[in-house]
C-alpha cells in the first residue's frame, strides 16, 4: 500500500482543499514562475537564433566561406582553380588579391582593405553582385582603373558614381625604403553588404593590381577564395581541398581557412552573448524553485501531525521524503511543460507577430536588424527544460530531508 503513498498524497497536496488553499497557490505561483521562464528562455534563444542567422548571411556577402593561399608565386593557380571547381561540394572559386590601401579625395582619407577581384569569378563566390546600389561589378574592366566601394567607404569619402579618387599603396623598395605607389582611379560602382562588415572594402580588377604592387604577374600573389554547398560544414571541405591541392601539386605548400576562422571574434562574441542570455533568463526559473522551497516548507510544518502518523504506520524516511519531493518536482513538470509548450507555440509563429513589433522601431537606419526573425532549435528546447527540471527535482531536497527528520513522538505528544 505504501508503495504508492508518497505519489498519491504529494499530488493531494497540490490539488486545492479547504484546508489548504494557499499551500495550493503557492504551488500555483511556483508552477508559473517556472512556466514564465522557460516560456521566455525558448522565445529569447529562438530569436536570438534568428538573428544570428541572418548576421551569418549578411557577413558571408562579402566574407568568402573558404580562403585558400599559398607562400610565394603560384604560377598554375588557374589550374588549382579548376581542380577545386570539380569538387561536388564547392560551388564557386575565385581568384583575389589582398592589400591595405589608403583613398584619398578632396581632403578626405582612409585606410582600408582593396580586393583587386575578376569580376565573372567573384560573382560565383559572393553576394557584392546582387548587392550593387551604383553601377555594376562588370564595370571593373582591365587597364580603366576602376573602383567600386563599400556603402560606408564611399559615404566617409564623399564619393559618388563617376568621381575620381586617388589610391595610395606603400611598397618597400631594393634599398628597404617606403615608396607610396599613387594611382588615379574612377568609381565604378557602390555596393551596400546591409552589415558592418564589409562596408568599407573596395574592389579594383585584378589584373589592375600588377602596377599597384610593382608585380609582373598576378599570380606572385593571387589566392583563392572557395563558396561550398554547406556553409556548416566549410572547415572540412576547405581542408580536404587543401590536401587534394597539395597532392595535384607536390612541394607546393597551401593554407586554407574556414569563415568560421577569419570571423571567429564575431560569432564567438554572439556564442557568449546568447549563453549568457541563457543564464539570466534561468534565473525566473529559479525564482519558481525558491518558491516550490517555501512551499514545501509551509507543508511539512502544517503536515507534521500526518507526517507522524505515517511514521508510525511503517513508513520509512525515504516514504517521506517521496512524498515531498514527489510534490515538487510535478510543480516542476508542469510549469516546465506548459512554457515550453507555450514558448514552442509563440516562437513558431513569432513571424506573425513581428509586424507589430516593427511599427515600435523609431527608425529602422538605426538598426542592423529591422525584423526579428525566429529559428527554434530542439537543442535549445532540451536543454532548457532539462535545467528547469532538475532546478526543480533539487529545490525539493532540503524540505523533504527536513520531513523525513520529523520525530513521530514529539509531534503526537501533544495531539
Amino acid at each position: 500500500m505504501l508503495k504508492s503513498t508518497p505519489f498519491l498524497i504529494g499530488l493531494r497536496y497540490i490539488l486545492a482543499r479547504k484546508d489548504n488553499r494557499f499551500i495550493s497557490f503557492t504551488s500555483l505561483i511556483s508552477m508559473a514562475g517556472l512556466t514564465l521562464g522557460v516560456l521566455a528562455i525558448i522565445v529569447t534563444l529562438s530569436v536570438f537564433n534568428g538573428s544570428q542567422g541572418i548576421m551569418r548571411e549578411r557577413t558571408l556577402i562579402t566574407v568568402p566561406h573558404g580562403d585558400i593561399s599559398v607562400q610565394g608565386s603560384f604560377t598554375d593557380w588557374e589550374m588549382a582553380l579548376a581542380t577545386l571547381e570539380a569538387r561536388p561540394d564547392v560551388l564557386g572559386v575565385a581568384p583575389y588579391i589582398g592589400m591595405e590601401a589608403m583613398l584619398s579625395q578632396r581632403g578626405y582619407h582612409q585606410v582600408t582593405e582593396i580586393k583587386a577581384i575578376s569580376p565573372r569569378e567573384e560573382s560565383t563566390v559572393s553576394g557584392i553582385a546582387e548587392n550593387m546600389v551604383q553601377g555594376s561589378l562588370d564595370n571593373l574592366v582591365p587597364g580603366t582603373n576602376a573602383i567600386i566601394l563599400g556603402r560606408v567607404l564611399a559615404g566617409n569619402l564623399r564619393l559618388n558614381l563617376g568621381d575620381a579618387v586617388n589610391l595610395i599603396v606603400p611598397a618597400v623598395n631594393a634599398n628597404n625604403s617606403l615608396d607610396l605607389n599613387m594611382h588615379r582611379f574612377t568609381v565604378a560602382g557602390v555596393f551596400d553588404p546591409q552589415f558592418t562588415i564589409g562596408s568599407e572594402l573596395a574592389l579594383i580588377h585584378i589584373q589592375d593590381s600588377r602596377e599597384l604592387l610593382n608585380i609582373d604577374d598576378v599570380a606572385e600573389a593571387v589566392q583563392l577564395r572557395l563558396r561550398v554547398d554547406d556553409i556548416d560544414n566549410a572547415g572540412a571541405i576547405v581542408s580536404d581541398s587543401v590536401a587534394m591541392l597539395e597532392s595535384r601539386f607536390p612541394g607546393t605548400t597551401f593554407q586554407g581557412r574556414d569563415w568560421s576562422v577569419t570571423e571567429a571574434s564575431l560569432f564567438n562574441a554572439l556564442k557568449m552573448e546568447k549563453l549568457m542570455t541563457w543564464f539570466m533568463l534561468m534565473m525566473i526559473v529559479a525564482i519558481g524553485a525558491f518558491n516550490i522551497i517555501s512551499t514545501l516548507v509551509m507543508v511539512v510544518s502544517e503536515k507534521k501531525a500526518d507526517i507522524a502518523i505515517l511514521r508510525t504506520m511503517g513508513a520509512s524516511e525515504k516514504t517521506i521524503m517521496g512524498i515531498f519531493v514527489i510534490q515538487g518536482t510535478l510543480v516542476g513538470i508542469i510549469g516546465t511543460l506548459i512554457g515550453a509548450a507555450l514558448g514552442i507555440l509563440i516562437a513558431t509563429n513569432f513571424s506573425l507577430l513581428s509586424g507589430s513589433l516593427e511599427s515600435l522601431l523609431a527608425s529602422a537606419d538605426l538598426y542592423v536588424i529591422t525584423v526579428l526573425p525566429s529559428v527554434l532549435q530542439v537543442s535549445d528546447v532540451w536543454v532548457t527544460c532539462t535545467a528547469a527540471l532538475l532546478i526543480s527535482f533539487f529545490a525539493t531536497l532540503y524540505p523533504a530531508l527536513k520531513a523525513s527528520q520529523v520525530m513521530p513522538a514529539e509531534v503526537l505528544r501533544y495531539e
